[in-house]
């Protein structure tokens, strides 16, 4: 008998990156409101930010989140490992813009 599935697909990484886009969102808001030259690097992002201050790059980067999660759960009623491969990037890219934030933070 096939074991039936609890909760969404690919809970666990959906999880890991909604957690590491959040530390990346509250990096850059410790970069930015210390005032000392640093600027978010990503374009779009900062358009929001010239536009709408923080509020508008934190809905900015929550609209990406919720892009890349509702693409993947997407693939993953057809192709699962894929999903799994696009989380699994998305959480790497977040982790090393957190560490590089944080080591900023810490550099400057």
């Amino acid at each position: 008998m096939a074991k039936k599935r609890r909760g969404i697909p690919l809970e666990n990484e959906t999880a890991w990156y909604a957690l590491l886009s959040l530390c990346d969102v509250l990096a850059t808001w410790a970069l930015l409101r210390r005032n000392t030259g640093f600027v978010e690097s990503n374009p779009v992002a900062r358009w929001f930010y010239d536009g709408w201050g923080l509020a508008g790059m934190v809905w900015f980067k929550l609209g990406m989140v919720t892009l890349v999660v509702m693409i993947a759960q997407v693939v993953a009623r057809k192709n699962e490992p894929l999903a799994r491969l696009l989380l699994v990037f998305g959480c790497v890219a977040c982790g090393i813009v957190f560490l590089y934030s944080y080591w900023l933070g810490n550099h400057a």
